[in-house]
Order: structure tokens, then sequence, then C-alpha cells
């Protein structure tokens, strides 16, 4: 017979987004394949270290070979923008292990996105402090939302500390 009322037997973790420490800021970025227009999107969020949005970026590219491409090229804008912005303590996440394992072990030379790995360890020397870190997609739904919007523009869409009507809800519930 079994007891409805016991405790579960594992532990359940939530995992939200967290602020970046003090005087340094949070970017999270994302893609999205559009299989349908043979294009992808990428999405950038830089927060402060109160949660508050620094900045933002949408834009669509052409579509590349792979997934992990795809991820490469986003990291690769998501560092190319904090640069932008002026920030230089900077914590990058997103939810490609691949990308983020091959970031931090100092791997993937031999892949089709190694090029772009290499261009990635260039750009990360102008900055004092960094680290790039893999969370879970629920970790990562702002740059989602934001990879997402780039289906419907042409270009690349740029805000600086107001964010879009549509992603605000996303970034509060995140905050908070």
């Amino acid at each position: 017979m079994e007891d409805k009322d016991s405790a579960p037997t594992g532990p359940s973790v939530l995992q939200h987004w967290r602020p970046p420490d003090l005087n340094s800021y949070k970017v999270n970025f994302d893609a999205e394949i559009f299989r349908s227009s043979n294009t992808a999107g990428i999405g950038v969020m830089a927060c402060d270290c109160a949660g508050e949005a620094i900045g933002a970026l949408s834009m669509s590219i052409p579509l590349p070979q792979s997934v992990a491409d795809v991820e490469a090229l986003t990291c690769h804008r998501a560092i190319r923008f904090a640069s932008e912005i002026g920030l230089t303590r900077v914590v990058f996440e997103c939810d490609s292990l691949v990308i983020i394992n091959a970031l931090t072990t100092e791997s993937g030379e031999l892949a089709t996105y190694g090029v772009v790995l290499d261009d990635i360890r260039v750009l990360v020397l102008g900055f004092q402090m960094l680290d790039f870190q893999h969370v879970p997609r629920t970790c990562n739904s702002v740059a989602d939302a934001l990879a997402k919007k780039a289906s419907s523009a042409l270009g690349m869409q740029v805000w600086l500390e107001d964010i879009p009507i549509d992603i605000v809800p996303l970034v509060l519930r995140d905050v908070h």
C-alpha cells in the first residue's frame, strides 16, 4: 500500500536566473533555428548586478551547418555586443553545453566551429574578468525569446536600457 502523504524521495531543485556579483554584468545568449526560412535567430540579454536590463540584441543570420555552429556564432556575437556596450567584467551564460565545454576546456579547434572559437578566444582578451557558464534552459528564457523575435525582423535590432515590451515580463520574472 502506497502512502500518498509521504514526501518525495529526492529533492526538487528549481533553478532560476541569478544576477551577477557586484560591479559585474551577466550576458545570456541563445539561438533559435528557423528551418522554413533557412535562417537562425540570435538573442542576447545583458543585465547588471541588480538584474536591470543594460542592453538586448536580436538578429537573424543565414543558417549555418549545424546547431553547434549556430551556438558558437551566437556566443561570438554576445561577446562582441558586451564589448560594444562597454562591459568589461562579464559572466556569459548559455544553455549550450557543447560550446561552454569547448570554451572552458580550450578544445573544439577541429570542429566546424573551431575558427569561431579561435575568434572568441581573441575577443575575450579585452575583458578584465569573464566567465563562461552553462545554465539550464529555464535560466535562459529572455535570450531565447530574443532569439525567437529575430524570425519577424530583418537585420539586427539593439535595445539599450529600454527593452521590447514583450520581453519585459520575462526579465521581471527572472529577477523576482
